[in-house]
């Protein structure tokens, strides 16, 4: 990948190679993380999916403030908006 945001400490790394997907261990999940390019906003965005029963778990994109992640749960969907990469990685259970 060539280009990669990370945050300390084995935390979220997003890659910005569109269209390529990694798989990443994030608590005791393995999540495969797809940068999808920007959105109608312009904001970079990436899908979330659980790499070894393939669904959702979620978009997140990049604003001016944080993150902006929806997350599918089993009671719907939560929305956090203006959150930092760690937030997104205890959200995911990491």
């Amino acid at each position: 990948m060539s280009e990669m945001q990370q945050t300390g400490n084995g935390g979220v790394a997003l890659s910005t190679d569109v269209l390529v997907p990694s798989v990443q261990r994030i608590g005791r999940h393995d999540i495969e993380i797809t940068f999808l390019g920007n959105n109608a906003y312009g904001q970079p965005t990436w899908i979330m999916w659980n790499a070894s029963d393939p669904h959702l778990i979620g978009m997140l994109s990049q604003s001016r403030m944080g993150y902006h992640f929806e997350q599918r749960t089993s009671s719907g969907v939560l929305v956090h908006e203006n959150i930092s990469l760690n937030r997104v990685q205890r959200a995911l259970g990491g």
